[in-house]
């Protein structure tokens, strides 16, 4: 019995000091690898006002806001075009219409130097896979960035589309591929 509770404590205080790794990259095909330990991801500046911070894989911060919810992306951005960074973070739960399990969008907003939801999204076109901040190609026309995702389909094909911030929520803007397979989603993912 002693033994047996020596193996526990020694592998706890393995995991407790394990250095962080970053050996496991992010794919889109692996929903479930969250972000690598490290601490934090992203230090808080005066210019990025959000630092998220990971406690264990399934406790994440952001500032002071608690994500009990694996972390898969982390991104800032002016979603909305107000002049202000928002916090994109990409989390991997269920919800209330959607009981499987699945990459989610959730975005924060600064609210007395705090960080709070703006929206937490259930569910975009297809099935989120992964998505990316794009700041706008003209300021002067607009300050609003787009959202460009990468989704699968129910048949498992792959779609790249983009979304902008419409009032309260991502509104659709366009498909830069649809109906493809994942190589070439990628690549136009990346551009």
């Amino acid at each position: 019995m002693i033994r047996w509770y020596l193996q526990l404590v020694l592998l706890l205080l393995l995991l407790l000091f394990q250095q962080p790794s970053s050996s496991s990259p992010l794919t889109p095909s692996n929903p479930s690898n969250p972000l690598p330990p490290s601490s934090p991801l992203i230090p808080s500046t005066p210019s990025t006002p959000y630092r998220l911070h990971r406690t264990h894989d399934s406790l994440y911060h952001l500032n002071d806001f608690r994500l009990p919810y694996p972390v898969y992306r982390f991104c800032m951005g002016d979603v909305d075009g107000d002049g202000t960074t928002d916090a994109l973070v990409g989390v991997i739960k269920n919800t209330r219409f959607h009981r499987e399990k699945g990459r989610r969008i959730f975005i924060f907003k600064q609210v007395d130097g705090k960080p709070r939801p703006l929206w937490m999204g259930s569910k975009l076109g297809g099935i989120l896979q992964d998505f990316r901040y794009l700041p706008p190609a003209d300021s002067t026309l607009t300050r609003k960035g787009t959202i460009r995702s990468l989704e699968t389909t129910t048949d498992h094909r792959y779609v790249v589309a983009e979304y902008q911030w419409e009032g309260f929520g991502l509104a659709f803007q366009r498909f830069l591929i649809k109906n493809t397979d994942e190589e070439t989603a990628q690549k136009h993912f990346n551009q």
